[in-house]
């Protein structure tokens, strides 16, 4: 037997994989909205508190505005899922597909009761629609680390 075949050990590096995306996401998001909204505090105060007009300057607190709403919204995800831990959910797969979020990469998803969760092929390659499984995922920003084919439960149990 082979180390690579060992599925507790598989888990754990699958754990650990997730957990440095999501501490790139944090690393990449977390600037991003801390530049944005410290632009839109100053900006604002520019206008609103010295009373100085230039024009499109609430244009630009109302854009810097968004753009801080955005990233910490990614940002904030991410941190909450990299200082918890991940949750583990079975159920049947209600729906399963993949799209091209970019030109380059193919994102694959799947329902899970009422989570929509988002992984890579090789997880999801054999899980089709119907199938009762058993997910380990992060919550907050729905990324699955860990999916297998489960029994489902005896039909007089909960």
């Amino acid at each position: 037997m082979n180390w690579a075949d060992d599925p507790e050990l598989g888990r754990e590096l699958a754990i650990q994989a997730a957990r440095r995306r999501l501490l790139r996401s944090v690393i990449l998001w977390m600037p991003l909205f801390l530049a944005a909204a410290a632009g839109t505090i100053f900006f604002f105060a520019d206008v609103a508190v010295r009373d100085r007009e230039h024009g499109g300057t609430w244009v630009l607190v109302t854009i810097l505005g968004l753009f801080a709403v955005l990233f910490g919204f990614q940002a904030f995800q991410a941190l909450l899922d990299y200082l918890g831990s991940p949750r583990t959910e079975r159920g049947p797969v209600t729906r399963r597909w993949a799209r091209s979020d970019s030109f380059v990469m193919r994102t694959h998803y799947m329902r899970l009761g009422k989570h929509i969760l988002r992984g890579d092929v090789l997880l999801l390659v054999e899980i089709k629609e119907g199938d009762y499984v058993e997910a380990t995922f992060y919550p907050h920003s729905a990324v699955l680390v860990w999916v297998e084919r489960a029994t489902p439960p005896e039909p007089g149990e909960a």
